[in-house]
């Protein structure tokens, strides 16, 4: 049987109301018919004689008339005879049930066209955030941060400088392995793969040196020695033979282990073997209390140039049967204390450190230094970032200049006066919620003093420098423009997995430096894309953080 109240609209009919003014046209036509009685049948029995042949068959043909499929029109009811009215339903909560359609603005809330008249898509502003969901995604952020992770980076880095001295391309691709201990400790493992190259040496680098004449000293312009050779270009009157050093480079795989807490990390490593010379490291960061002062230690090589980074062989010790006799790989002891108060609006900073230098038959050195600075958010743009800007100084004094490549020399920068004043300008920025960048430039002004120094500082070289009339790298003062740029970009690809990059460039010191990589890091568990954390910018050298950048 067939009842209209078990027909069920469908979506579309709901929605355009068409089944609503159909339905009810059609009951009211039904109740008609049902409780008008038939004409032609009660004319037919007054006029024409009883038959019950016809009868029977009229009623029959009737009955069949009656048991035809139904339609959504002349649908019976399921008790013949007169039809009682529907009972009126309940009225329902949801607006929609009580109206016959849906009306244009209640499409267009629902980002559909309207029935009649034309589609605006209207940009219409994200629900609110209720403190439930918000607490809960910070708890999932916060949980996500102690995530294990692998990745590996890919990095190189140029300095200006002559070829076959302290001109230097190192190539870098450091693969890092991290897992939490709990909530209070990580664990870190990182292998570091390093290649350096300084170049062929031509024949025409040159050094301006004091020499010990009848008159006095004076300045004279000589090939650029390399260890105990003096003879590594053409010279002025000199008819001798000149060879220009072999070639060295130098690969290794170095590597360390960091265990980080809250408030202390910790590090020991060693320099790439392969390196001819090798040398432990470690690192120490500790801040008691998560207060206003941080003390650091660390022991790692100076890595101005490969005489200093690895090492060289000296071509004047060199022959058939012997490559030459091993000197340099500077290793730099520091340590370091620094005062810090503020938040992410201000803040200032002021800091104390001294070093003690030694390295494979070079010289010792020592080293003071201090930096001091302040910093302001001058500008927060919450759909695009913060923008700071500050100024930075920083000063450092050596003991000794250890800038030439003879033997004893360590081939990095040193001046006994060093002052660089500065304004950086920090740009941290971020792009929906899967890309996070962070831009830091600082232009000011740099100045440097040298001392005079003995060209051959050992005693052992006492006869080398004799030779050269007992050349000396004559005092040097400097005063120039300074600039560091450097940009880190990172995008989240999906829950697991962060790609990024960065590029920088400086004239620190007295050369120019440019470096340029990429990262990938997949976290074992899943992260939240989110505005502030986290980021995955991760750092490319030192010490790993203790959850997830």
């Amino acid at each position: 049987m067939w009842s209209d109240t078990q027909y069920t609209p469908s979506a579309q009919e709901a929605a355009t109301g068409a089944y609503s003014a159909q339905k009810a046209q059609n009951q009211k036509r039904q109740q008609q018919q049902d409780q008008a009685p038939p004409p032609a049948q009660t004319t037919q029995q007054s006029t024409q004689p009883s038959n019950p042949g016809t009868s029977s068959t009229t009623k029959k043909k009737a009955r069949q008339a009656s048991e035809s499929v139904p339609t959504l029109v002349t649908a019976p009811t399921e008790q013949p005879g007169p039809v009682a009215a529907p009972e009126i339903q309940p009225e329902q909560t949801n607006p929609e049930q009580t109206q016959p359609g849906v009306s244009d603005e209640e499409l267009q809330q629902r980002n559909l066209p309207p029935l009649r008249g034309p589609w605006v898509r209207v940009r219409r502003e994200p629900p609110p955030v209720s403190p439930r969901d918000e607490a809960e995604q910070q708890l999932r952020s916060l949980e996500s941060g102690y995530s294990g992770w692998m990745g590996g980076d890919g990095s190189f880095n140029y300095r200006s400088g002559d070829l076959g001295y302290d001109r230097l391309a190192s190539l870098e691709a450091p693969f890092e392995f991290s897992a939490p201990l709990g909530y209070h400790s990580r664990f870190t493992i990182v292998a570091k793969p390093v290649f350096l190259d300084s170049g062929q040496a031509d024949g025409t680098s040159i050094i301006t040196v004091q020499e010990s004449t009848t008159s006095g000293r004076s300045l004279v312009t000589i090939p650029n020695p390399i260890g105990t050779d003096v003879n590594t270009g053409p010279s002025a009157g000199s008819t001798t033979t000149v060879t220009t050093p072999a070639q060295q480079n130098a690969s290794g795989i170095g590597g360390e282990l960091q265990l980080a807490f809250p408030q202390l990390s910790l590090a020991a490593g060693y320099t790439p073997f392969g390196f001819l010379v090798s040398n432990w490291t470690a690192r120490a960061n500790w801040r008691p209390g998560n207060g206003p002062f941080t003390f650091t230690f660390s022991r790692d090589a100076v890595k101005d140039t490969q005489l200093s980074y690895s090492g060289l062989r000296d071509p004047g010790t060199a022959s058939l049967s012997f490559p030459g006799t091993i000197w340099g790989g500077v290793i730099a002891n520091q340590g370091n204390v620094q005062y810090a108060r503020g938040d992410a609006m201000s803040g200032f900073y002021v800091g104390f450190g001294g070093q003690y230098l030694t390295g494979y038959q070079v010289e010792t050195n020592n080293r003071f230094d201090g930096s001091g600075g302040a910093y302001w958010r001058v500008k927060s743009f919450p759909e695009y970032g913060n923008l700071s800007i500050g100024a930075n100084f920083f000063g450092m004094h050596y003991a000794h200049n250890e800038q030439a490549f003879t033997f004893g020399m360590g081939g990095y920068f040193s001046p006994q006066a060093y002052f660089l004043a500065n304004i950086p300008v920090t740009w941290t920025g971020h792009y929906m919620t899967r890309w996070h960048y962070e831009i830091l430039t600082g232009f000011g002004v740099q100045a440097f003093q040298q001392d005079s120094a003995a060209l051959f500082p050992l005693a052992a070289q006492k006869a080398s420098e004799i030779g050269l009339n007992n050349a000396a790298l004559p005092a040097l003062t400097s005063v120039g423009p300074n600039y560091n740029v450097r940009g880190n970009v990172s995008y989240q690809i999906g829950p697991h997995w962060f790609a990024g990059g960065f590029l920088s460039a400086n004239n620190s010191r007295n050369y120019a430096t440019v470096s340029a990589g990429f990262s990938i890091h997949y976290m074992f568990r899943s992260q939240p894309s989110a505005v502030l954390a986290p980021t995955g910018l991760f750092p490319t050298d030192g010490l790993r953080p203790f959850t997830v950048p």
